[in-house]
């Protein structure tokens, strides 16, 4: 018996299927940058999927938090926390290219000024960087924080889209401590992002 014509017709769908989606060229600005999940989880990540050939040419990433810092005293503490906490070994040259995506922003929560001046960055960072407006919120603070953060984005126009680009929102998880609080984050979340940004 002839095993080859067994063998079914190619799938020409399964080539389409099994190529990788290119991400957009995007900002991701990390709301409480300085903190666990962002040293432990979110950066590694990141770095992982710049490893692997994963993330867009034109990425940048905006560190948002209290502490005052460089962009140069944020990336070295990344760079540690990467090397310690990522699921392959940091390569230098990568990191180094990495590296340079990397900025930090210091500013309070409450501090609407501090949003004035993000949204300004941000305008350098597309420039440089072209990321073309592209906006990627990530929550990675206490929930106590998501209200007057959202209510900052919105007011600094952070949350609107313009010439094609897009703001998206992730909060992290939990959301919220019961139903009641759930609802009530979801809420806050809608009056600044739309259900499509979130």
């Amino acid at each position: 018996m002839n095993r080859a014509a067994e063998q079914p017709e190619p799938n020409p769908l399964r080539e389409v299927l099994s190529a990788r989606a290119v991400p957009q060229a995007c900002t991701i600005v990390i709301f409480g940058a300085t903190g666990d999940l962002t040293q432990r989880k979110l950066i590694p990540a990141l770095y992982n999927l710049a490893a692997d050939g994963d993330l867009p040419p034109a990425v940048a990433i905006v560190g948002f938090a209290r502490r005052e810092k460089s962009d140069d005293e944020f990336r070295t503490e990344l760079e540690e926390a990467t090397r310690k906490f990522s699921r392959q070994a940091v390569r230098d040259e990568i990191w180094k290219t990495f590296a340079q995506s990397i900025f930090y922003h210091q500013s309070e929560f409450e501090d609407e000024a501090g949003y004035k001046t993000l949204a300004k960055r941000l305008d350098v960072i597309d420039e440089e960087c072209g990321t073309r407006g592209n906006r990627l919120f990530y929550f990675a603070a206490a929930p106590d924080q998501f209200e007057p953060i959202l209510k900052h984005l919105k007011a600094a126009g952070l949350n609107e889209t313009c010439k094609g680009s897009w703001a998206r929102v992730i909060v992290e998880k939990p959301f919220g401590t019961d139903l009641a609080s759930a609802r009530e984050l979801n809420r806050i979340v809608r009056h600044s992002f739309s259900e499509e940004q979130t």
